[in-house]
């Protein structure tokens, strides 16, 4: 019988992947700075993390008990969510701030809602709850498209601040497929070949849109790319999968409350990134709305003691 991990290493691998992912967005603006195009940048991310998740299946050799159906799915998984959603942020990140990119990317909970609704109504109907809280978190969204202080003189605010919007809805939509049809599908299976599609998508993109790279690799952007790549996708990928085994993925969602204030810290720290009123609202009318689809599982849980191993949670843990 495996022994379970101490509360000290779940806290910890908990933190890396909070601050990994609200870090990515100060990285990816980092290689935008430094004067990556926004399709390389994306591709050759994808290609570190790719190689990496590689190394790491080839290491565990994971049976591949794969159908068309499977196949599909990862297709899908590698050319939205890998690729396509990728190259919106970092389109987006030319325009806005970080931390404002990370905020309106908050929004992604919600958006699952939305996408499920359309996709699988019978599995995720819509409720007043789930009405009512994504109505509040596209009234954040509004509030935030509505305040044009961060508009800077190479680009719009507006196209930038839809771009991310569009990078959010691109990740929902493989999510929502995957609930429906990828339970038996193994997660390494399903990232390790998803990353190495969506790095194949990006790379023939910004060959056909870029042409080959004219820009200098700077030992920032080097630094970069290595982090994005190692820390933000794949290693962040393995320890979120690895606290799924052992901690209930209503603890993991929490982090869509903890990322946006990494990357707000983050930005104003190296890049004085200073966030208006109306973000800030905006950024709490999502967190409300995201509070308000969830309130069941909060209360839920709420009722009884909770420890962040999850031997008291109720319900199964993945």
């Amino acid at each position: 019988m495996n022994k379970r991990p101490s509360s000290f290493c779940l806290y910890g691998a908990f933190l890396l992947t909070v601050i990994f992912l609200g870090s990515s967005w100060m990285f990816n603006k980092m290689l935008l700075e430094e004067g990556a195009s926004p399709l390389w940048a994306a591709a050759i991310r994808q290609c570190v993390a790719a190689l990496v998740l590689l190394i790491v299946f080839l290491i565990r050799k994971p049976a591949l008990k794969l159908n068309k159906r499977h196949v599909l799915l990862i297709v899908i998984y590698g050319i939205f969510m890998m690729g396509l959603a990728h190259l919106f942020a970092f389109k987006g990140q030319q325009y806005i701030f970080s931390g404002l990119s990370s905020i309106i990317f908050s929004f992604f909970p919600l958006s699952i809602v939305i996408v499920s609704f359309i996709v699988i109504p019978a599995q995720e109907p819509l409720t007043l709850r789930k009405v009512l809280g994504t109505l509040l978190g596209l009234l954040g969204v509004v509030i935030i498209f509505y305040s044009r202080e961060l508009i800077r003189e190479e680009g719009s605010f507006l196209l930038g601040s839809t771009f991310i919007l569009l990078s959010v809805f691109t990740n929902a939509i493989p999510n929502v497929f995957i609930k429906r049809d990828g339970k038996d599908l193994d997660s390494l299976v399903l990232n390790t070949g998803g990353m190495l599609i969506g790095a194949l998508f990006l790379t023939v993109s910004a060959l056909l849109f870029e042409g080959t790279p004219d820009f200098t690799f700077t030992p920032n952007m080097i630094f970069a790319f290595g982090y994005l790549g190692i820390f933000c996708s794949a290693l962040a990928f393995l320890l979120y999968f690895w606290l799924l085994r052992h901690v209930s993925v209503f603890k993991l969602s929490l982090s869509a409350y903890l990322t946006p204030l990494v990357a707000i810290v983050l930005g104003y720290l190296f890049y004085n990134e200073i966030l208006s009123h109306n973000h800030y609202i905006g950024m709490l009318l999502i967190f409300a709305g995201i509070f308000i689809t969830e309130i069941r599982t909060y209360v839920k849980h709420g009722t009884k003691h909770i420890s962040f191993t999850g031997r008291n949670d109720s319900h199964r843990v993945l």
